[in-house]
């Protein structure tokens, strides 16, 4: 059986593409780092470490590979405390339980389950922040509508009421005027007019 050499990379052979592609993406990260690091300055060295750990930059063997020989170099350096150098974090279990005997014993993966989501909560959410503005926006609608000197539908009544009622004002003071100048100059009305509620 020939063995398919697209999955082999630094010395592993794995099972699919995808790996062997992420493994070569590591390689090209192990070369841009060993071209711009420092070796001769632990304190640097051990700060990209750091940074390689906790941003989990490596995950392949090939990568653990490197990683572990930066270990190994921060280590051997007196500068650095070796109680502050964490140790690697591998991403499967090696052991497993099995009930039958004759079953060979697989790495498995250490899978932490991904929190499902529930697709109404969001949608609830939008919804609920919509609702708030309209009625928002619907409240300062009638605020506007009430305090608004111009006829509105809200107010339309009222304004027409007023300017009937101040136009009956005006010929009311006006017929006064006009009465008593008529009986200045000595004229009689033979028709009384009333007007409104008279």
């Amino acid at each position: 059986m020939a063995e398919n050499n697209d999955l082999v990379v630094g010395g592993y052979r794995f099972n699919s593409q995808a790996d062997a592609d992420k493994a070569r993406d590591e390689q090209k990260k192990i070369a841009y780092i060993e071209a711009h690091m420092n070796m001769d300055n632990p304190e640097s060295v051990f700060s990209i470490y750091e940074k390689m750990l906790s941003n989990k930059i490596f995950m392949t063997p090939v990568g653990l590979d490197y990683v572990k020989e930066i270990r190994d170099y921060l280590v051997s350096r007196e500068e650095i405390n070796n109680e502050d150098i964490k140790p690697l974090e591998l991403n499967r279990m090696y052991a497993l339980n099995r009930e039958s005997a004759g079953e060979e014993e697989m790495p498995r993966r250490k899978v932490i389950p991904a929190k499902k989501k529930n697709p109404f909560e969001e949608r609830f959410f939008i919804s609920l922040v919509i609702n708030i503005l309209l009625v928002i926006a619907v409240g300062a609608m009638f605020v506007i509508a009430t305090s608004s000197k111009n006829p509105n539908i809200i107010n339309y009544e009222n304004a027409l009421v007023n300017k009937y009622a101040a136009w009956e004002e005006d010929l009311k003071d006006r017929e006064a005027k006009v009465r008593e100048a008529e009986r200045k100059n000595g004229i009689s009305s033979t028709e009384e007019v009333t007007y409104g509620n008279e």
